[in-house]
């Protein structure tokens, strides 16, 4: 039996006994720059034992292109070999962004794949969902017209591929990439109104892309829909409206403007505070949390403690005044639970520890406010922590030394408003600039902060 009988007959022990004969089998004639290897063969031919086993044995012939320009994944999707497609995908993920002919990866041509019957359609629809959840990075994939794989569906007219790419990019936060053009400078909106029978998918968009962003033509979608005869006024209303709410954000500024400006508060703010090492930067948050940690638990457990009972002796009238450990007179009129330490003691512990505890909160905000809105809820957290903080500080100060409890509070919110709200009110006048900036912004890596995120 030869090498390629046996990929026909799916037989994985033909295929290592023809290897035990001859170990250098599956090089023989495969070293070319584009060859046509047994995998090519196997996953056209929807053999999917043999292929994995080839694909396990030789892992670089699954990246490999034929002269056709086509991987053996991409053969297995055009031969309809679905259950093959999912046995490579699933020993290499990374698969799915394996560029072939005319850039196109499996993710763009399953995008763009509507099926025969209602079963096929079902079947990719799940495939595409499941590349999604595989490889996620395999969205920012170009094809030779810089067009993803929401721009494949939409040109397709394959409404159901997209409203499932669609859906997967609001649950991961990267509707972004709805804004990214192609090589005519068209992002998703602009094609969808330049072709009939795609109002589902326009009413789909408004809101989420850029809709005063213009194509080469130096056209925005709503011109582009206009000039269409057959143009909904349902839609053309929405788009309008649209238009007017964000007119006040409208992009004015080209890259070139944007970096030949001056830097803004929050760029400078972040040049300073902000850690590019990562390994100093976690040192850094968990040093300031130990120190808010420990300050926080100070305010229970201040020096002197808390009294026991409650006494109404007058020191002055009482020649019976006796001292603690702490050489703190204890014939004094308390409240049981009241702080034993008072005066100016208790207003320099009190000022000292606020102002460890704020510093602290400080260095945290200001380590992650450059990561801004993605440490939003961190945000919050320290917000909250602030406020239960000075709450148990002030309420544990006799209401007799009001006084104190005054400047504690002008200085402490004071702190608080300047350490917490000024740097997010820089950030949102900063995200304003940013948002007037008519740029493609494919930066989908970053957007997660993760170096690989499949």
């Amino acid at each position: 039996m030869t090498l390629q009988e046996a990929i026909a007959a799916d037989n994985v022990n033909e295929l290592y006994s023809l290897i035990e004969g001859d170990e250098n089998l599956l090089d023989h004639g495969f070293k070319g720059p584009f060859p046509n290897t047994p995998l090519h063969y196997a996953a056209g031919q929807g053999k999917t034992k043999v292929a994995t086993e080839i694909a396990i044995l030789k892992p670089s012939f699954a990246r490999k292109l034929n002269q056709g320009g086509h991987s053996p994944m991409h053969l297995a999707l055009q031969n309809k070999h679905y259950h093959t497609t999912r046995a490579l995908m699933t020993l290499d993920p990374k698969l799915i962004r394996v560029q072939g002919q005319g850039g196109i990866t499996p993710l763009h041509f399953v995008a763009g794949e509507k099926g025969d019957d209602e079963q096929e359609k079902v079947e990719l629809l799940e495939l595409l969902a499941e590349f999604l959840s595989a490889c996620k990075s395999s969205i920012e994939d170009l094809t030779s017209q810089c067009e993803t794989a929401i721009h494949v569906a939409i040109t397709k007219g394959n409404t159901e591929a997209f409203k499932v790419l669609f859906g997967w990019l609001k649950r991961v936060y990267l509707t972004e990439i709805l804004d990214w053009k192609d090589q005519d400078g068209n992002n998703v909106l602009h094609i969808a109104a330049s072709r009939e029978q795609q109002l589902e998918i326009i009413k789909l968009l408004i809101g989420h892309t850029n809709i005063h962003a213009k194509n080469l033509q130096d056209k925005t979608a709503l011109q582009i829909f206009r000039e269409n005869p057959n143009c909904d006024q349902e839609v053309e209303g929405k788009l309008c409206h649209q238009e007017h709410r964000a007119r006040r954000f409208a992009p004015t500024l080209s890259l070139s403007q944007y970096f030949s400006m001056e830097l803004t508060v929050f760029e400078r703010y972040a040049g300073y505070f902000g850690t590019r090492n990562e390994d100093v930067r976690k040192i850094v948050l968990i040093v300031a949390t130990l120190i808010v940690t420990a300050t926080y638990q100070a305010t229970f457990t201040p020096p002197g403690g808390y009294w026991q009972d409650s006494s109404s002796i007058n020191p002055a009238n009482s020649t019976v005044v006796t001292t603690n450990s702490s050489s703190i007179a204890i014939g004094k009129p308390h409240q049981a639970g009241n702080l034993i330490l008072s005066g100016w003691g208790l207003l320099c512990f009190t000022i000292l520890n606020s102002l460890v505890f704020s510093a602290s909160i400080g260095t945290v905000w200001a380590t992650t406010v450059t990561l801004y809105p993605d440490t939003y809820m961190a945000y919050l957290s320290l917000c909250l922590l602030s406020l239960a903080y000075f709450f148990f500080v002030t309420i544990e100060i006799p209401k007799s030394q009001k006084l104190i409890v005054i400047i504690l509070g002008v200085f402490y919110e004071c702190s608080l408003a300047t350490i917490l709200l000024l740097p997010a009110y820089v950030w949102i006048k900063h995200n304003r600039v940013v948002h007037r900036v008519d740029v493609t912004r494919r930066c989908v890596g970053s957007l997660l902060g993760s170096k690989d995120w499949k």
